[in-house]
């Protein structure tokens, strides 16, 4: 199922950006939280959906049909070695759909 904007239906709980400054914002933390040999660490990403109420923030990458989630820790600036922020889901968008299914029951609304 596609949205107004021909966007793919997210699972329940997952939102877009709203505008440009949120979607700018996400992106920053990233960035600042990132170190050397994380897995998004040099990648070129763009914030393409988060979980309300969650740390969790599904990136898309921009020179491939892959997206990632990551839990953002907020803390403002480098973590603590590679393995943070925390990835979550690594692979395509309907993976992304279907890891969340399976993992938390969360679905896109019914067409």
């Amino acid at each position: 199922m596609k949205t107004a904007l021909n966007r793919p239906a997210l699972p329940e709980g997952w939102f877009y950006p709203e505008d440009a400054a949120t979607a700018a914002h996400l992106h920053a933390e990233l960035l600042l939280e990132l170190t050397a040999g994380h897995l998004l660490f040099g990648c070129v990403v763009k914030p393409f959906a988060y979980r309300h109420g969650s740390d969790d923030v599904l990136f898309q990458h921009q020179s491939s049909p892959r997206f990632t989630v990551v839990h953002l820790t907020w803390i403002g600036k480098p973590e603590i070695d590679a393995k943070h922020p925390t990835v979550e889901y690594d692979g395509t968008f309907e993976g992304f759909v279907a890891e969340e299914e399976r993992r938390y029951g969360l679905k896109p609304p019914a067409a």
